[in-house]
């Protein structure tokens, strides 16, 4: 047995005694801090931009605030026998609770939007209740800073809302007081309700005004801490980046002539010896001549691969109908599919800000795959396009063999193949490359297709 435990073994004539180990008491005052810390942060989990984890926080703040005091108040209305203004300050107690409860859930924006509406109207409903010499309407001045500790300046419609409410209700309140008479507290009551309320109003103005320059300044400082880090992650991004980059780039290029003087001999030993090979052999040495063929290309796509985005001139508006035409030609010239056909729906865009050997080499892997993986005795290739505010989307559809739903992400990577090589050459990279381009450019690329049925990419290219 271990002290992990035990605390004590005590042996005595009478036989073996055990003590437990002691739990360490946490001082009530650690946990009502605890406690307290716990509930101020709700819901700035969800907060994503660090400015305004502040105002969520002043939020769960006054709602606090407003059920304690309202909380207290219930007790007095059932004490002094008041249904209306029992009814009243629940209400105010259980909207407080369930502000708190909507920030826990990550509703922040609507917790805020409740608040502000239902806290205005609940305590104008108070004031009319309790009687003109409680001078309760004096919170609704009060209510006049909420909008400003729980939104910023940028909220302005919700500023001047939660400005105007109670404005409106103040205004208003001389006029709707008298028929409320009936409910009135007594006079007596009415001067302890104000002796009690003009300090609570003064307490609760200033301890939220001092919680919000507090947490502003908590707030500068997780904001430029989070910014230090940014800075050091992507500093050792970039530098991560650069390396991997340039190490794809050097292994690369000094495999290229190992490579190259394997094939060399390879073909020099057929040549010259091809009398005295016997079939076996001669199946040899094929296999190693396309091997090595085959590894060449490998190492042409990893070095393309490695170059995207490295050295590039200046990007310049690229006419999209140019590119198509000069893949046309290329396909012409080298008679790959005689019978497939290319076909535009209508006259491509001129792209802004890009490089026109990136978008060749986009549309030229998509095009090719399209006739490669094709089965059709006329594969057709039909290019498409469409624009919103922001971006361009290009669809390239072929009539091939599909591509299963389950692949959707792995047809993207570097040398994912879907079928064997004696069935459709390749080195499976091209999809990556195209990936990598589209990314280079803040777009996105994705496919729609069922196995044994026709293809169609997808991708974006921001417009500016």
């Amino acid at each position: 047995m271990t002290t992990d435990f035990y605390q004590s073994i005590a042996i005595s004539q009478r036989g073996i005694s055990v003590k437990s180990p002691q739990k360490v008491q946490v001082p009530l005052s650690e946990r009502l801090v605890a406690f307290y810390m716990s509930m101020i942060n709700l819901g700035t989990d969800f907060i994503k931009d660090t400015k305004q984890l502040k105002y969520i926080r002043i939020c769960n703040f006054v709602a606090m605030t407003s059920f304690l005091a309202s909380l207290g108040y219930t007790m007095l209305s059932m004490i002094w026998g008041n249904p209306v203004w029992f009814i009243a300050v629940n209400s105010l107690c259980i909207t407080s609770v369930g502000v708190l409860y909507l920030n826990k859930i990550g509703k922040v924006n609507a917790s805020r939007i409740i608040y502000l509406v239902s806290v205005n109207i609940l305590l104008f409903i108070i004031a009319l209740i309790v009687g003109p010499y409680t001078n309760g309407e004096n919170f609704l001045l009060v209510a006049i800073l909420i909008p400003f500790l729980i939104y910023d300046l940028s909220k302005f419609k919700l500023i001047t809302m939660g400005i105007a409410l109670p404005g409106i209700f103040l205004i208003s309140y001389p006029y709707l007081e008298p028929f409320f008479a009936h409910y009135h507290l007594s006079l007596a009551q009415q001067n302890l309700m104000r002796t009690i309320g003009v300090p609570m109003e003064i307490s609760l103005a200033a301890t939220a005004l001092f919680q919000f320059v507090y947490y502003s300044g908590k707030t500068e400082i997780e904001l430029e801490s989070t910014n230090q880090q940014l800075t050091i992650h992507t500093t050792e991004l970039k530098r991560s980046n650069a390396d991997l980059e340039q190490f794809a780039y050097v292994i690369s290029h000094d495999l290229k002539a190992p490579v190259r003087n394997i094939s060399g001999f390879m073909n020099l030993l057929a040549s010259k010896h091809a009398i005295t090979l016997d079939a076996e052999a001669a199946e040899f040495v094929d296999f190693a001549i396309k091997s090595a063929k085959r590894m060449e290309r490998l190492i042409d796509d990893v070095l393309a691969y490695s170059r995207i985005g490295r050295n590039l001139s200046t990007p310049t508006p690229v006419n999209i109908n140019d590119v198509i035409n000069t893949i046309r030609y290329e396909l012409n010239g080298k008679n790959v599919t005689p019978n497939a056909s290319i076909t535009i729906d209508k006259e491509l865009p001129i792209v802004n800000s890009v490089h026109s050997s990136l978008m060749y080499h986009v549309f030229q892997n998509l095009i090719r795959n399209g006739l490669k993986f094709n089965k059709s005795g006329h594969p057709e290739i039909n290019i498409s396009w469409s624009e919103s505010d922001e971006y361009y989307t290009f669809s390239v559809r072929d009539n091939g063999i599909g591509i299963s739903k389950k692949y959707a992400v792995q047809v993207f990577q570097m040398f994912k193949r879907l079928h064997a090589e004696n069935e459709y050459d390749g080195t499976g990279i091209g999809l990556a490359i195209c990936k990598k381009i589209v990314e280079h450019y803040n777009g996105e690329i994705w496919f729609e297709s069922e196995e044994g049925h026709d293809t169609t990419f997808y991708f974006t290219i921001r417009k500016f």
